[in-house]
């Protein structure tokens, strides 16, 4: 009697007339590792482009072309509605500070600041009462908001932002402070951001010291004091953890010009799970 071929283990995998038993509980077992592997890399893969370009895109594209409004046209129009035209004038900064947060915790996510970020604001503004703010980027006017209400009145603010305010390239007007806006010194500069692919903060920031064989920086330094007061200028940079500065970052950490500082929170109107982080940079000249 001629013996059986020898069967080798898994061989009848390529011979479904053949399946048995145990093949066909193979066959199962893969699909199942096979959808479970999928069914994670959509969903792993999903929840974090969510959480890190989605939630800033797809509700406010949504929403723009639903109603036809941008999304300050709808903040607009939220703050009015809740706030009557007879009693606008009633409204303080505070309470219009609520009203925001409360439509970005509510309605819908907008990169704006949020009390958790904006009490550090605070501190720092109330502490060094600058004299020159320069804020670039302010999106729907939380944070210049929170500035103003601490500051001196005699002090000037100046606010590059692409669309309501003096321009669209910070280059084109930093070089011109001093003269088209009498802005000799910054004593407080607050950089924001709102979209992964906005370029660094880093070649603004190197405007801003200038060349100091030239005397053209806007920072104050060791040359500025006078007597036992010694101006500094104070920089915050947010969202340098999720929507990432990773140039800029290095610079003020590792040059001797600077002192650092890093506030780790939550993302503004998100979960904890959702890390973000502000950078304080104080120019030592």
């Amino acid at each position: 009697m001629a013996n059986k071929a020898t069967i080798y283990p898994g061989e009848m995998l390529l011979h479904p007339s053949l399946y048995g038993p145990e093949e066909y509980a193979v066959c199962v077992l893969a699909c199942f590792i096979g959808f479970v592997m999928i069914k994670h890399l959509i969903f792993h893969t999903g929840y974090f482009w969510w959480y890190s370009y989605g939630q800033f895109y797809i509700p406010d594209t949504f929403w723009t072309i639903v109603t036809g409004k941008p999304l300050s046209k709808r903040l607009l129009n939220y703050v009015h509605n809740r706030f009557p035209n007879e009693q606008e004038k009633k409204i303080n900064i505070d309470e219009m500070l609520d009203v925001v947060d409360d439509y970005f915790k509510t309605k819908e996510f907008g990169p704006s600041l949020s009390n958790t970020k904006g009490k550090i604001i605070d501190g720092i503004v109330s502490s060094h009462m600058p004299k020159s703010v320069l804020v670039v980027g302010c999106h729907a006017g939380y944070v210049l908001l929170r500035i103003m209400r601490n500051l001196p009145r005699s002090s000037k603010v100046i606010v590059i932002e692409p669309v309501t305010f003096i321009a669209s390239d910070a280059s084109s007007v930093v070089p011109n402070l001093a003269l088209d806006y009498r802005v000799d010194k910054l004593d407080f500069i607050f950089l924001n951001r709102t979209k992964h692919n906005e370029p660094s903060h880093l070649p603004l920031l190197k405007l801003l010291e200038g060349d100091g064989s030239k005397g053209d920086s806007y920072m104050h330094s060791a040359a500025d004091s006078a007597g036992d007061s010694k101006p500094q200028t104070v920089i915050i940079a947010d969202k340098v953890v999720l929507l990432g500065d990773p140039e800029y970052l290095k610079y003020v950490r590792d040059s001797n010009k600077y002192e650092t500082q890093y506030f780790q929170m939550s993302l503004e109107h998100t979960s904890e799970e959702i890390v973000d982080g502000m950078e304080k940079a104080t120019f030592l000249g």
